[in-house]
């Protein structure tokens, strides 16, 4: 039997885990979402690096992803709680602290109230490692943690990283096996398959 014939061009695109870094980031998106305990609800906002060497990384990543069912990268995805009259006070902290933040990053901007209104803006975004685990193996995360103003990004006054948050040594769960002997490999992992 011979072998198929195969397309140069084609080949496995390498994953780019992003630095733990400040970055200009640029607002693709937002939603209003129910919280999935049901108390509340949240912003949903989209974005990608809009500046530098890592610019449209994201972007790079969904379009290489030969997935049918692809959707945009959990790490280029920021969840805001949207306060209410019940909410503890860090709620309103983080609220009106993203809104300033992205006010002053846009000269002239004013959030009325209409998320629309937050497509193509931009924000600084202070980003940290975040690691995952999946049938006992440890992933890592570049995750956005809090915005900043996106000229102090610029000006490198974004101020202290944050903490990474990382897996405590021995929790990482037993795996689980698949029935049919395939591994499972989670969504954004760009592990090779091991055989």
């Amino acid at each position: 039997m011979a072998l198929p014939t195969y397309n140069k061009n084609n080949r496995r695109k390498t994953f780019q885990q992003l630095p733990k870094a400040a970055y200009v980031l640029k607002i693709l998106g937002a939603r209003e979402e129910a919280n999935k305990n049901g108390s509340g609800s949240h912003l949903t906002i989209i974005f990608d690096i809009a500046e530098g060497e890592y610019a449209g990384i994201y972007n790079n990543q969904y379009e290489s992803n030969t997935n049918e069912d692809k959707k945009w990268p959990n790490d280029a995805t920021f969840r805001l709680n949207i306060p209410s009259d019940e909410c503890e006070e860090w709620v309103w902290t983080n609220w009106n602290s993203f809104f300033a933040d992205l006010e002053d990053s846009n000269n002239g901007f004013v959030f009325g109230g209409d998320i629309k209104t937050l497509k193509g803006k931009l924000i600084g975004g202070k980003m940290r490692i975040e690691q995952s685990t999946y049938n006992g193996q440890v992933y890592d995360h570049t995750r956005l943690y809090w915005t900043c103003v996106a000229d102090d990004v610029r000006n490198g006054k974004a101020g202290k990283l944050p903490n990474d948050k990382l897996v405590k040594a021995g929790s990482i769960p037993v795996s689980a096996t698949v029935p049919d002997g395939m591994m499972s490999i989670p969504d954004g992992a760009e592990e090779e398959i091991p055989f």
